[in-house]
């Protein structure tokens, strides 16, 4: 094939460094394609399944192993990935085939026949039914990764005073939803004391995987409960007053320039008061009686009268927990500096923070007082400051986000950037190759001379710029022996004129031997040709590469 051919032949005419360049620039090239296919042929990867216990991970990974399909294992194990095309065929299979357990078992133990279970037995999987359905309900909480729950059912005793309480205990695997509030531990709680007949909320302890405590072991006390419901509600007045002044002054003065804090004391006490009101002028009669004596000397009249007075009776309950006094304090940062336009093409230095007028001092006391529900007939208190607040930790944080955004965006673009080097590096590579080859091909006159295709040697003549005809080989021959003044571009001519006598006439008859064979080859190419492929046969154009430096003809 004479394009290989060709090609073998450009590379041997190269030198050791430039082959060792071009070997270079093709391999990694070629690596760089291939990594990129490769990079690109990746199965992109979803979870198929996780938090598995080992002994579900192992049936998981044989079964995957088996079939050949490609898995990631992350999380120690815990966690196994699968190309994304596949995961719900595999979860539905896996499920349908009992691959993966389905967690504790629940009230499903009795839909098989119980003939023959003794009474023993009925009682066992009761307690494990029970607790297989305390555990389902309890993983279902965000924060909860997995549960198991121990119930403790001791028998009924005839005798109230041998009666045993029963009891659970709660194991919690929490997840990556992050802890649970104590709201939560004890709503988990709450349900096992509501789910046992007989069990109350201080007869259930509740801890997780690592150990440590998360329920209240005095949580059955009702004076520590009514305290710990007392400070909570507390702590819900003072946070609600507190964020009603923050939101306005962050929209007033912006995010992060005012804090608002609210202490409350609350009265927990409930009192009634009952009150009777009676009014003096408001007499009404409600009966009258007349007494008239007669007598010898004097006769008596006398009328009894009896009033009824209205009364009106008050009745005053009073709530726990309502507001006894508060303590409010606010802290303004510095109204933040404002940069002017400079009229110089230096940028001005920022100016600094300016502390609030009193006239904005007061107007933002204002605004919280009535925000917050201030009273100063109830014997509230109220604190306002200004001051500079401290933010280079803030910006510290900022600017190391920040920084961190740069380098993956300078990674990525760096990373980008070689690939696209090295691909186009490579193609132009093996574009002038390529060209060259299809020169050679294209030229074979030029060869016959003598000459090395012009994008070898990187020498070009006007000529050659333009569209070439079958009388360019002569334009080339009479370009080489120095007949067309403007035609050549390289310093052949420098070095012939230094020539002596006799070398430049051996020169002149080699010229004219070239120009009478490339004249036969332009009126009879086709015996040209004949003659060129008898030689080749022959391995008459074979040279040693040691014993002469002239460029080595290209067979055609």
């Amino acid at each position: 094939m004479p394009f290989f051919q060709n090609l073998r032949q450009f590379v041997l005419r190269l030198a050791p460094g430039q082959r060792f360049l071009l070997a270079a620039v093709l391999v990694g090239g070629l690596a760089v394609l291939g990594g990129i296919a490769y990079w690109a042929g990746q199965p992109d990867y979803a979870l198929l399944f996780g938090r598995l216990e080992a002994t579900d991970a192992s049936r998981v990974v044989e079964t995957l192993r088996s079939e050949n399909i490609p898995y990631k294992l992350e999380e120690g194990g815990g966690a196994i990935y699968v190309p994304r095309q596949q995961v719900y065929d595999l979860r539905l299979r896996f499920a349908g085939e009992g691959v993966v357990s389905e967690g504790p078992v629940g009230y499903e133990l009795f839909n098989s026949g119980t003939i023959g279970m003794t009474d023993f037995m009925q009682k066992l999987n009761y307690k494990r039914a029970l607790e297989g359905e305390l555990a389902r309900t309890i993983s279902n909480i965000r924060q909860v990764a997995q549960a198991r729950v121990h119930l403790v059912l001791p028998e009924r005793s005839p005798f109230r005073d041998r009666q045993t309480r029963p009891s659970a205990s709660v194991v919690l695997q929490l997840g990556g939803g992050g802890g649970l509030a104590p709201d939560q531990i004890e709503g988990v709680a709450s349900l096992v004391a509501g789910a046992v007949e007989g069990m109350s909320l201080s007869d259930v302890t509740v801890l997780d995987t690592r150990g440590t405590l998360l329920s209240n072991p005095d949580a059955g006390n009702p004076d520590i409960t009514l305290s710990s419901n007392q400070l909570r509600t507390q702590h819900a007045v003072e946070e609600h007053l507190a964020r009603s002044g923050q939101s306005m002054l962050d929209r007033m003065l912006g995010p992060g320039r005012a804090v608002v804090r609210v202490a409350a004391q609350l009265d927990f006490s409930r009192t009634v008061e009952e009150t009777d009101a009676i009014d003096p002028e408001s007499a009404t009669i409600i009966s009258e009686e007349r007494l008239e004596e007669q007598a010898a000397t004097d006769n008596s009249n006398a009328t009894v009268r009896n009033y009824e007075l209205s009364r009106k009776r008050e009745r005053t309950e009073r709530t726990a927990g309502a507001i006894d006094i508060l303590t409010v304090s606010v802290v303004l940062d510095y109204k933040p500096p404002v940069q002017l336009a400079a009229d110089t093409d230096e940028e001005p230095p920022l100016p600094e923070p300016e502390p609030y007028s009193p006239q904005q001092i007061r107007e933002v006391e204002a605004l919280v007082k009535n925000a917050v529900g201030f009273d100063p007939e109830r014997g509230d208190r109220f604190a306002i400051h200004q001051a500079r607040f401290d933010t280079s930790a803030d910006d510290q944080l900022a600017e190391e986000m920040n920084e961190i955004g740069r380098n993956e965006r300078f990674q990525l673009y760096f990373r980008y950037g070689l690939m696209a080097l090295a691909l186009g590096l490579a193609a132009f590579l093996i574009r002038s190759t390529v060209q060259s080859v299809a020169n050679a091909e294209s030229d074979p006159l030029a060869l016959l001379a003598g000459q090395p295709p012009p994008s070898l040697t990187g020498r070009h003549t006007a000529g050659e710029l333009a569209e070439r005809d079958p009388a360019g080989a002569n334009y080339a021959l009479s370009a080489h022996n120095g007949q067309d003044p403007d035609a050549p571009l390289a310093p052949d001519d420098l070095y012939t004129s230094k020539l002596s006598a006799e070398a430049k006439a051996r020169l002149n008859a080699k010229s004219k031997v070239y120009e009478e064979v490339t004249q036969s080859i332009v009126e009879n190419p086709e015996e040209a040709a004949e003659l060129l492929k008898t030689w080749i046969a022959e391995d008459l154009f074979k040279e040693d590469d040691a014993s002469s430096s002239a460029p080595r003809p290209i067979p055609v």
